[in-house]
């Protein structure tokens, strides 16, 4: 083909492509963002930043850290994300697991170009520093003082002491010019009131001494209990994969080195400071990565917090690539992670309850804020999202300290979010019961070389240790650790006389779930709306006796007390104690960690973390049956697997409760649903139970097999295999070449097919789609050669005689009249114009003249045929022999 031709073929080609491209999305913004005029947002007030806690402005110089202005989709666009969210877990349609990149996001669902280009010019224009905008285009991160703060946005930035603990925040709603009004809803961090960690360090010393084989959980103890050792015999162990735990924290090589070393996992290589400080790292099994301003060093018990995430997510994965997200805000942590899509798992052990998250007050009535959008875009882009269900039972806003000096609830019924989000996969806590605690039954006396001692599956019940203390006490009443009245108890006991004494001694210690009640506030940010949780989703299909039509959580449950026994961790001393020694509690081994830095520890935060390795697990087990790369919202598929017990994926948790002792008729500025009745006590049974799944508002839907829960979750998927290695045929003839598809039990989708046959001259026919399991036909016709044929003309005698048509068609124009010439001119254009047509396709094509087929030529072929549904596909290779 000439290079001028191929051109206009080119160009032709291009015109007709581009008429089907996608419109970028319109600008919102009207009018000047430079305008005088501004506008407050309502509900970016932390509810704590209270005047009788106020002690004044902070220095106009502090530095704020990384600060995010938040966006939220227009109605339109939730509209359309809410469908493609609710197809892309449907096995049935074509958008099942086809997940978006953060560019198509963005052209989806984001702002426009111009939106964030001005959005970026007038935060430069405050002075603001670092501003760095979403690939998803829809938020913007920067970095400035408390005095620029004040002058961009109008609100002061004062310190308060909130019992004890100093922290900063604004003091009134931020103002945001009003040509963002509707677009921008809200910031995080313009103070520091940030999600706690879900994690609570063992109370007491061990008081089951004389069963030390049980005094903790170690890597291979979790790898029995939850059958995940079926999973590693396989050889799955997370290479591969990827899984992404967020901080808010600098942390020591040290800790997970000792860790990881100590139960037979692969050490770390990282670039390290002279205090021992990960700067950087991209160790095959570690990828630290900074996102924003460096936090450093954290003395609020971050640090511990991340060692526990990253040991006990790499003791499941071992084999996959740990990414540590580090930001001086876990939630700036998770925007980070899913804007730049870095794993196709998240587990934060971070949360705050519904009502403290500014994410409410939407300027679209019902719709989600900034948030739920983040999280949806997770989803969307096949990340599947973990988070603690909370520490304080059903009174998850106590957690800033309570008012009472007796540890009573003083702040509400509440949940943790984002675990209460429907995007999220919330992880409550289960407990070993005490009289299980070394029983030989399931404990062996000696270790692994992963620590394991445990034997088999172990009961689980709810995790509630001051339940369990006053279980444990009533059974033994002659134990030191529970004296009746006293008098031997250790120092700093109380006598447990009750589950409400255990409470008052050791706090609030118990698996946080119930239902959604708090996700919008009144006006002023003062109170809840009565019974405004999220809504009940569409896939969680389970019924709770008493509970209103929302969100439930948790999901699932695993191993969370801190006592009953408590995970091993490797930590710096300085978070086990006063001291402020920063050398790990596992240098000089585990034994001296246990016996006497009592290094162990529990909470919700270890039990999100495991489910994300287990998941990680399973991702790359579906590997070989999927071309997926994530799960993307698990939790659709967990609900409905759970409606069979059969598949055996799941442990029921129905004993115990998650009960809290509280201040009665607090708080009184809340809808009186929400307050501690007279009683003085609220929480739920976990025997309180939906008939067919087992789920409860106290362990979700249970623990799981991790075995049981991959081979069912393959159960979703499908395979091809050829029925014969190879077939034959003769030149010129045709044959069947039948594949098996074989279904899972729960496969629900349609497989379409392809074939490629790289024989000459032959075609491959490939069946019709289907949903269902069975013998499928590849119908391949082989030709036969054919003589060579000469035209009378050569090529370019051909475009000769074709440039001459429209003169030839001229003359006889001009020649003719009448009706019947007309006629037949008319006849004569269109053999003409066929002509051209046929010529300058023929133009667009090979310059090589006509010559007869040699056929399907004798010999051996390797034919390749596919099966896809959604995202997940499979292959077949057989011999096709022409004779």
């Amino acid at each position: 083909m000439s290079n001028h031709r191929a051109k206009v073929c080119l160009l032709f080609t291009t015109i007709v492509m581009s008429s089907l491209s996608f419109a970028a999305q319109p600008d919102r913004i009207q009018g000047s963002v430079f305008g005088a005029r501004r506008v407050a947002l309502p509900g970016n007030v932390h509810r704590l930043a209270l005047p009788k806690f106020d002690q004044g402005p902070v220095d106009p110089a502090m530095p704020m850290g990384t600060i995010l202005l938040q966006t939220a989709p227009t109605a339109a666009q939730q509209t359309a994300l809410t469908q493609l969210l609710a197809q892309q877990q449907d096995a049935k349609s074509s958008n099942y697991h086809k997940w978006l990149t953060p560019e198509l996001w963005a052209d989806r669902f984001g702002l426009s170009g111009n939106d964030m280009a001005q959005i970026m010019a007038w935060l430069q224009a405050q002075g603001f520093t670092m501003i760095h905008a979403a690939r998803g285009r829809n938020w913007v991160s920067f970095t400035g003082t408390a005095a620029q703060v004040q002058s961009a946005f109008g609100t002061e930035i004062h310190r308060f002491n909130v019992n004890g603990d100093m922290h900063y925040a604004n003091t009134t709603a931020p103002l945001v010019p009003a040509a963002l009004s509707g677009i921008v809803t809200g910031f995080r961090g313009l103070h520091d009131f940030r999600p706690r960690a879900m994690s609570q360090k063992r109370m007491r010393p061990a008081y089951y001494d004389a069963h030390y084989n049980a005094d903790f959980i170690a890597p291979g103890d979790i790898a029995t209990l939850y059958d995940i050792t079926a999973l590693y015999a396989a050889g799955i162990d997370g290479t591969g994969q990827r899984l992404a735990v967020m901080g808010q924290t600098d942390i020591y090589l040290a800790d997970l080195n000792n860790f990881r070393s100590a139960f037979g996992l692969s050490t770390l290589s990282c670039t390290t400071n002279s205090s021992n400080v990960i700067t950087s790292c991209n160790d095959p099994h570690f990828k630290y990565v900074l996102g924003g301003t460096d936090p450093g060093l954290s003395t609020h018990g971050d640090i511990g917090e991340a060692d526990l995430d990253l040991e006990w997510s790499g003791a499941v994965a071992r084999g996959a690539q740990l990414i540590y997200v580090n930001t001086n805000d876990t939630f700036a942590s998770f925007y980070y992670a899913i804007d730049n899509n870095l794993a196709p798992v998240i587990t934060l052990s971070y949360g705050e309850c519904e009502f403290d998250d500014n994410y409410i007050n939407s300027p679209y009535p019902g719709q989600t804020q900034s948030n739920e959008a983040e999280l949806q875009m997770a989803n969307s882009e096949g990340i599947t999202f973990f988070n603690s269900s909370g520490d304080s039972g059903v009174a998850e806003c106590d957690y800033y300290a309570t008012v009472t000096s007796t540890n009573l609830a003083t702040q509400g019924l509440a949940v943790s979010y984002p675990a209460s989000s429907p995007e999220v996969t919330g992880v409550g806590g289960s407990a070993i019961p005490w009289d299980n605690l070394g029983n030989p039954t399931y404990w062996s006396t000696t270790n692994a070389t992963d620590g394991g001692t445990i034997l088999k599956y172990i009961p689980e019940q709810v995790w509630n240790d001051d339940l369990e203390f006053d279980q444990y006490c009533s059974s033994t009443p002659g134990s030191q650790f529970c004296s009746q009245g006293g008098t031997t108890a250790q120092p700093g006991w109380v006598a447990i006389i009750d589950e409400k004494t255990a409470q008052e001694d050791i706090s609030i210690s118990s698996s946080g779930g119930g239902g959604s009640n708090c996700n919008q506030q009144v006006a002023g940010n003062s109170a809840c709306v009565s019974n405004s949780g999220f809504a009940k989703p569409s896939w969680q299909t389970v019924t709770v006796s008493g509970q209103p039509n929302v969100r439930l959580t948790p999901d699932v449950s695993f191993l969370a007390s801190p006592n009953f026994p408590g995970y091993i961790f490797c930590t710096p001393l300085s978070e086990l104690s006063t001291n402020s020694s920063t050398s790990s509690s596992c240098a000089s081994g585990v034994p001296t960690a246990i016996d006497q830095y009592n290094s162990v520890i529990g909470g919700t935060s270890a039990s999100a973390p495991l489910f994300a390795g287990i998941v990680t697990l399973i991702n790359q087990s579906l590997a070989g049956t999927s071309s997926s790369t994530g799960l993307g919202n698990i939790n659709p598929t967990l609900y409905s697997l759970a409606q069979s017990k059969s598949n055996g994926a799941f442990n029921s948790i129905t004993t115990g409760d998650n009960n809290v002792y509280c201040q009665a008729n607090t708080p009184s500025t809340q809808p009186s649903a929400l307050r501690c009745p007279s009683s003085g006590v609220f929480g739920y049974q976990a025997s309180n139970a939906d008939a067919t799944t087992g789920f409860n508002l106290v362990a979700g839907l249970g623990s799981v097999n991790a075995s049981h829960l991959a081979i069912a979750l393959a159960g979703t998927l499908f395979t091809l295999t050829p029925t014969a290695a190879s077939f034959q045929v003769a030149q010129g003839s045709s044959v069947d070449a039948t594949v098996m598809l074989a279904t899972g039990a729960n496969f629900s989708g349609t497989v379409t097919f392809t074939c490629t046959d790289p024989a000459p001259a032959s075609i491959c026919t490939v069946p019709p789609s289907t949903n269902a399991g069975g013998q499928v036909s590849f119908h391949i016709t082989t030709s036969l050669p054919t003589a060579q044929l000469r035209p009378p003309f050569g090529r370019g005698t051909g475009i000769l005689y074709a440039s001459l048509l429209p003169g030839i068609i001229g003359i006889v124009v001009a020649a003719g009249s009448g009706k019947r010439m007309r006629g037949g001119v008319r006849l004569l254009g269109f053999i003409a114009a066929l002509a051209f047509s046929t010529l300058w396709l023929s133009s667009c094509g090979s310059s090589s003249s006509s010559s007869g087929s040699p056929g399907t030529t004798k010999g051996t072929y390797t034919i390749t045929v596919s099966g896809t549904s959604g995202s997940s596909s499979n292959k077949a290779t057989f011999t096709l022999v022409v004779q």
